[in-house]
C-alpha cells in the first residue's frame, strides 16, 4: 500500500520580500510552501532519489530535471546516466534534504513517485545538476515555480559544453 506524507503542508504568502536566490523553486512575490526535511537514503538516478521523513520512506522524482538512463534489464546505460546519478549522490546521500511539493505540478507521477523540489543547503538540486550538465531542464505535466532558473541553468552548460553536452551526441 502506497504512503502519503502524513506531514501538513501550509501555504503562507510573503509580503515584501526580497528576490528569491537562483534554485529556489518558487519565484519571489509567488505563494511559498513550507518545506519537509528528509534524508537522502539512496541514489536511483540523477532524479530520482528515495528519502526518509517522519511518515516514512518515499521515492521522490526531482522536479524540472531529466537525466540519463541507467539500462535496466541488461539494457546499456544512456550516455552520462552513471556520471549524473554519482553527481546526484555525492551532493544528496545521506544529506538531510528540504522537499517542497510545487502546486502546478501533481502529487505524484505515473510511476507513483513523489514530485518534488529537493533543496540542499538551499540550494536546488536540479539546478546544480543542469549547470553542471547532467541532464536536461524537463516540464513534467506544467510549467513549474522556477522553470525560467532551470532552463537559464541548461543554456549555460550547453553554451560551456559542460557534462553531457560535450560527452554525448
Amino acid at each position: 500500500m502506497r504512503r502519503i506524507f502524513a506531514a501538513p503542508v501550509f501555504a503562507i504568502v510573503l509580503a515584501g520580500c526580497t528576490p528569491a536566490p537562483i534554485g529556489t523553486p518558487v519565484p519571489s512575490g509567488a505563494p511559498a510552501v513550507l518545506g519537509i526535511s528528509a534524508e537522502v537514503t539512496a541514489v536511483v538516478d540523477g532524479d530520482t532519489i528515495d528519502v526518509r521523513t517522519a511518515g516514512g520512506t518515499e521515492r521522490v522524482r526531482i522536479i524540472g530535471i531529466d537525466t540519463p538512463e541507467i539500462g535496466r534489464d541488461g539494457t546499456a546505460d544512456k550516455c552520462y546516466a552513471q556520471e549524473a546519478r554519482e553527481y546526484v549522490y555525492d551532493a544528496l546521500y545521506g544529506r538531510t534534504v528540504t522537499l517542497y511539493p510545487d502546486p502546478t505540478q501533481d502529487d505524484v507521477d505515473r510511476y507513483g513517485r513523489l514530485l518534488r523540489h529537493v533543496l540542499v543547503d538551499d540550494r536546488s538540486i536540479a539546478v546544480d545538476a543542469l549547470v553542471a550538465g547532467m541532464g536536461y531542464e524537463y516540464t513534467y505535466a506544467a510549467p513549474y515555480g522556477g522553470q525560467d532558473a532551470h532552463k537559464a541553468a541548461q543554456e549555460a552548460a550547453a553554451a560551456a559544453g559542460a557534462g553531457l553536452w560535450s560527452a554525448c551526441e
